[in-house]
């Protein structure tokens, strides 16, 4: 059968197909991507595929995906490990399921759902290869007639499945990961002298495992393997399973998205304590579990934690001659440190990063961060006013921009983008910029000594971006001892190297709240935090918005990408009410209270900020405000009471 005519089968049964290049899996036809939305014309099939014997099914129309099984990455049974898995959690998904074999011996799990995820990698191997990974929105697959790809049944029998189903078949998957251990937090016990942490927070995780908190607010286990203890949510009605128990580790990984939980992410002990029973805030956790007489010894023995002997008196004299370089002198006059970046209006000018600083964009996935920050790289190579209202002070000095998540097809566009922001020719490589795609790179902690060994060896790093600084961190990022491990290298990298640092962090999927711990330190020790999101009114604008900043206040600009992916920047026009510090009468806490009842502190106070027209400063005082006077009492992470203004009634929520 021609390849034409099996191409229009397809079609007419409802897929997307492309030709693709003889014995490769490329498309031979550009802009593919564009089928993904609705299929070729029978006609314009005719001509595209009468050259070619390999067709390509495009993801993501019709809710179409696929479960990818490199299976030549095995070795050994998985593929019936994990077919006998499935069959025990779901029995009749897999007969719903379009199974193709593949070249390579592999197989492609062909279904639709109307919920379409993008494109995943779910399991590697020992070796760090990856064995399943998911094809959605943005992706393709060869399929038959493409040589040594067969078809098992009837492609036209595929099946719609639902959400809650599609999402067992990829939690499934995600057990057959052998790499879990590196992903994963080392737990750390109290009588391992090895791991001995005297810190509140380790002797706390060496006497509460994940397992003990979760199981007071509900979590029930539902099962066990060798690996695993199988959890199910409180509340849950559609779901066998929620999350587990690793056993060599004991920590907690929740895969539901139903909880306050991060999902595919580990929690140990504390993790879950700070979430549960402190909302995430890891300041009243650690206050809360001082009181409960955590940590006394870290407080008593902390310098010698660290290996230094303050009873010897060579390193006594050392440490005198240490903390004398660091006291301030008052009479010598400090000068404010050199601008690096900055956004311009006008006559004003706006600080947005000086050398010896860091500072920080957030944004949700997609809100076009990496637009603006090649706006702001684009600037300091040129040192000239770029897209009209950035400039840069670099003066010559090594620019370096760090990606961590683009392959390297996104990551040479991205360069080149720069290069054309900067006036720059976009096919030649020039000495003072650098572009690394570090995605590559097997694991976190090596992408982390890759930025320091660039510190290390390259002369002059005047200016860095780390897009996204999430990857560096090997332990995720609710690992609170990471978070302050990457905030004290990114300190100690500008302030040794007198640089300036932009890191990239994504927002939590709830809330507008940047990720984790490492989220929360990172704001805390920014020199500018900058938000990225998208507008409400007009999804072709990205608004830049000032969080906090230590320099006078820049404003809020609207972005808009214009020909060949360049950016284009306005002023937001605000009126006097949002610019002035925001009062907050009896009669809007009133209103207001009665809108925030049962959210979560982060849902809170980013409901607040969109409906108030405030900024995330003026919404968390608000939040303080409440709960100082009594108007909000809290209990864990929600509101359990609420008295409405200045009256006696009240709701027990």
């Amino acid at each position: 059968m021609k390849t034409t005519t099996i191409a229009k089968k397809y079609i007419a049964h409802g897929f997307s197909p492309i030709p693709l290049i003889d014995g490769e899996k490329r498309p031979s036809i550009r802009n593919w991507q564009q089928y993904g939305i609705e299929p070729m014309g029978l006609q314009e099939a005719e001509e595209l595929f009468q050259n070619t014997g390999s067709i390509g099914l495009v993801m993501g129309f019709d809710g179409i995906q696929c479960l990818d099984i490199d299976a030549k990455h095995f070795k050994g049974d998985e593929y019936e490990t994990f077919c006998k898995r499935l069959e025990e959690e779901a029995p009749d998904i897999k007969s719903k399921m379009i199974i193709q074999t593949t070249r390579s011996g592999g197989y492609h799990w062909i279904f639709k759902c109307n919920d379409i995820a993008g494109n995943q990698k779910l399991a590697r191997n020992i070796d760090g290869e990856v064995t399943f990974e998911t094809r959605g929105k943005g992706g393709q697959i060869v399929t038959y007639p493409s040589k040594g790809y067969k078809i098992l049944g009837k492609i036209t029998n595929v099946q719609r499945i639902s959400p809650t189903e599609r999402d067992v078949i990829f939690r499934v998957a995600r057990t057959m990961d052998e790499m879990q251990k590196e992903v994963v937090v080392e737990s750390k016990r109290i009588g391992d002298q090895q791991t001995k942490d005297h810190t509140p927070w380790g002797e706390f995780r060496a006497n509460h495992t994940a397992l003990d908190i979760i199981q007071r607010y509900g979590w029930k286990v539902v099962g066990e393997s060798s690996k695993y203890i199988y959890l199910l949510r409180p509340g849950s009605t559609d779901s066998k399973t929620s999350g587990a128990i690793f056993k060599d580790t004991e920590l907690f990984w929740p895969w539901t998205t139903s909880t306050d939980f991060e999902a595919e992410m580990p929690y140990d002990g504390f993790q879950c304590f700070t979430l549960l029973e402190h909302g995430g805030d890891f300041d009243k956790a650690i206050k809360d579990i001082r009181t409960q007489g955590y940590g006394k010894r870290y407080e008593l023995t902390a310098p010698n934690d660290f290996n230094i002997d303050l009873d010897d008196e060579e390193v006594q004299e050392e440490m005198g001659q240490l903390l004398a370089k660091l006291r301030v002198d008052s009479t010598i006059e400090i000068s404010q440190p050199p601008k690096a970046l900055e956004i311009c209006f006008g006559q004003k000018s706006y600080i947005i990063g000086s050398l010896g600083n860091f500072s920080m964009v957030q944004g949700k996935a997609k809100s076009r961060k990496s637009f603006f920050l090649s706006a702001l790289t684009a600037s300091a190579i040129t040192d000239q006013m770029v897209c009209d209202h950035l400039r840069g002070y670099m003066d010559g000095r090594k620019v370096i921009y760090i990606d961590t998540e683009q392959g390297e097809f996104h990551a040479a566009k991205a360069k080149k983008r720069i290069h054309e922001m900067a006036h720059l020719q976009g096919n030649i490589n020039y000495d003072h910029f650098e572009y690394l795609q570090l995605r590559s790179l097997d694991t976190n902690a090596l992408r982390l000594a890759a930025v320091d060994y660039l510190f290390r060896t390259e002369e002059n790093i005047g200016y860095m971006v780390i897009d996204g600084i999430a990857d560096i961190a090997s332990k995720g990022v609710n690992d609170e001892e990471e978070a302050t491990m990457i905030a004290s290298k990114l300190l100690k990298w500008t302030a040794d190297y007198n640089c300036h640092i932009t890191v990239v962090l994504h927002e939590n999927k709830h809330d507008r709240n940047a990720k984790g711990h490492l989220g929360q330190y990172l704001v805390q020790k920014s020199e500018t935090v900058l938000s990225a999101k998208k507008s409400e009114n007009n999804k072709d604008i990205t608004e830049i918005v000032p969080e906090y900043t230590r320099n006078i206040e820049p404003p809020s600009v609207e972005m808009t990408i214009g020909g060949f992916d360049l950016v284009e920047f306005a002023e937001v026009e605000v009126d006097e009410f949002y610019n002035r510090t925001r009062v907050w009468t009896d009669e809007d806490q009133k209103r207001i209270v009665t809108k925030i009842v049962g959210k979560s502190k982060g849902d809170a106070a980013a409901f607040i900020r969109d409906t108030e027209d405030c900024k995330k400063k003026d919404a968390d005082k608000l939040l303080a405000l409440l709960e100082d006077n009594g108007t909000i009492h809290w209990e864990g992470k929600r509101p359990k009471f609420v008295a409405l203004g200045n009256n006696d009634k009240s709701i027990d929520l």
